[in-house]
């Protein structure tokens, strides 16, 4: 939603191989690779060569590759970049199933309930970049403890194929620990989905580290599949990847 330019990298000699996009966002440059890893490799070392030749920086803010890649010292040195994480895109386009205790989802006001989704994400989820009052934000849901939000999750605006249509990426889930084992986690995610696609996303997505496999039984048995297995790569001693 806030791309400020994008720059799209191809093999001359299959174009469908391989492809790398350079995305510019907010003075920020973010590689994504999709494709052959070994075709995505050279991408990023041809676009490196190339801004190096030109007298240009080649530093990167992030880079996400197909999982398996393997990118020489030079080529991250020169980016800036260091392994970060491997991680799981999945996607669904069809309205899953209720699950229990799904009547206990309600939707929040991502500004009257900042503060409270943000102390519920501190204990639940510190490691998230997802916030309340992000400029892209579609909607948030809890589930409330009395006066606590034991459970939250967000939603974020992203593009689709179709120009003008919309996606929606779930983000920010996040169940204290004190309420875990009460399937809130199914329930948010569930609600958030139907509520995407009902708004017209043209499909809900999310990501999830690659050893999470609580997590990703919960997402397929909603009706999420995988579409795209990374490796991503960020400035060295980064905690979480930027939002």
């Amino acid at each position: 939603m806030r791309w400020h330019d994008v720059e799209l990298v191809t093999e001359p000699d299959d174009v469908d191989a391989a492809l790398l996009v350079a995305v510019v966002r907010e003075g920020r440059t973010t590689l994504l690779g999709r494709g052959d890893p070994d075709g995505v490799v050279r991408l990023v070392a041809r676009r490196v060569a190339g801004l190096s030749a030109r007298g240009a920086p080649a530093l990167v803010d992030w880079m996400s590759l197909p999982r398996g890649v393997v990118v020489d010292e030079p080529t991250l040195d020169a980016s800036g970049l260091a392994p970060f994480s491997t991680w799981d895109w999945m996607v669904t386009d069809e309205a899953p199933a209720r699950v229990p205790v799904e009547d206990a989802v309600v939707p929040l006001d991502p500004t009257v309930d900042a503060d409270a989704i943000r102390a519920c994400l501190a204990e639940s989820n510190p490691g998230t970049t997802a916030q309340p009052t992000g400029p892209d934000e579609a909607a948030w849901f809890g589930v409330r403890d009395g006066a606590v939000l034991a459970g939250v999750v967000g939603a974020a605006r992203r593009g689709a194929r179709t120009p003008g249509a919309l996606s929606w990426h779930l983000h920010g889930l996040g169940v204290r620990p004190t309420a875990r084992g009460r399937g809130l986690g199914a329930a948010l995610t569930a609600t958030a989905t139907r509520a995407g696609l009902a708004a017209g996303a043209s499909w809900v997505s999310l990501g999830l580290y690659a050893d999470n496999d609580a997590a990703r039984r919960i997402y397929r048995r909603l009706g999420y599949v995988t579409e795209g297995e990374f490796a991503s790569f960020g400035p060295p001693g980064a905690r979480r990847p930027p939002t």
